[in-house]
């Protein structure tokens, strides 16, 4: 497992355009929000002296959960080599056990997610400083590493499970330029969600990395929000809240950071778990 680990990551970062394609979907939010959506949003919130501070924190956030997403969904790609090239038939043919196999490409895209969520983290915190707002304190930078882990779990577990059926590039590559761009959608973070019809809110908060983006934008948040709404009600503040996905409602409900946790936890035991039983299910065709 160990092998089939380095191997896999030393592939994936060898190759300097899979590494930037991996990063599609940070790289459209950063750029719908400079370019095209950050002025309207923060137009509206002109009863807050750092607004700006406010979203682009709010927008970093959706940057880091679709970044779990998007760059394993380019380490499993080396899988999809893999089927294709016929290279899993010798590994299969090799004293190397089935499960190590199957762990070494789960573990590769575990670990990418991870650290080019933590290079997303670096450029955000990089972007936010840039624009006048403040680096995060050290307690809250533990509460992201964290965060971090919990969603690249849950992300690289989902798209362990739906890599596990392609079979070729050509429907791999088509696959993740929609993921690439769907994830912004999926996670609210080209739109903030109490902008969204009610039908579509429903999407995004039943969609279990969209509670990772949840947490990241309380963490990121919390401070400038803090600050912004001193003197405001706090009605204001849960309003607002509520309106750009750092909390969630269902119902009457309104979650507390355990149960977005709890998803995350669950969401990734399962899907790895329907991958394992998927992939040892095709592996007996060998």
């Amino acid at each position: 497992m160990r092998q089939m680990t380095i191997r896999g990551l030393k592939i994936f970062f060898k190759d300097k355009g899979g590494v930037f394609f991996s990063l599609l979907g940070v790289i459209i939010i950063f750029c719908l929000f400079i370019f095209f959506i950050g002025d309207s949003i923060t137009g509206g919130l002109d009863f807050l002296d750092n607004a700006n501070n406010i979203m682009n924190s709010w927008v970093v956030a959706g940057m880091l959960a679709s970044s779990a997403i998007t760059t394993s969904m380019g380490a499993y790609a080396i899988m999809v080599s893999d089927k294709e090239q016929k290279c899993i038939k010798d590994f299969y043919s090799s004293p190397i056990k089935r499960s190590s196999i199957a762990g070494g490409y789960m573990i590769t895209g575990f670990i990418v997610s991870v650290v080019m969520s933590i290079v997303t983290l670096i450029f955000g915190e990089i972007y936010i400083v840039a624009k006048g707002g403040e680096l995060v304190g050290m307690t809250t930078m533990l509460g992201l590493i964290g965060v971090i882990l919990l969603s690249s779990f849950a992300s690289s577990a989902m798209v362990c499970f739906i890599v596990s059926f392609i079979k070729t590039s050509n429907t791999y590559t088509t696959v993740s330029i929609i993921l690439g761009t769907l994830i912004g959608f999926l996670i609210g973070a080209y739109v903030s969600i109490g902008e969204l019809p009610a039908g579509v809110q429903w999407v995004v908060k039943c969609f279990p990395c969209a509670h990772a983006a949840a947490l990241f934008r309380q963490l990121l948040m919390m401070n400038p929000m803090d600050v912004g709404f001193a003197n405001l009600p706090q009605e204001a503040y849960e309003k607002f809240s509520l309106a750009v996905g750092a909390t969630y409602e269902y119902g009457d409900w309104t979650p507390k950071a355990w149960f977005y946790i709890i998803v995350l936890i669950a969401t990734g035991l399962i899907f790895y778990l329907m991958a394992i039983l998927n992939m040892t299910r095709k592996n007996k065709r060998y």
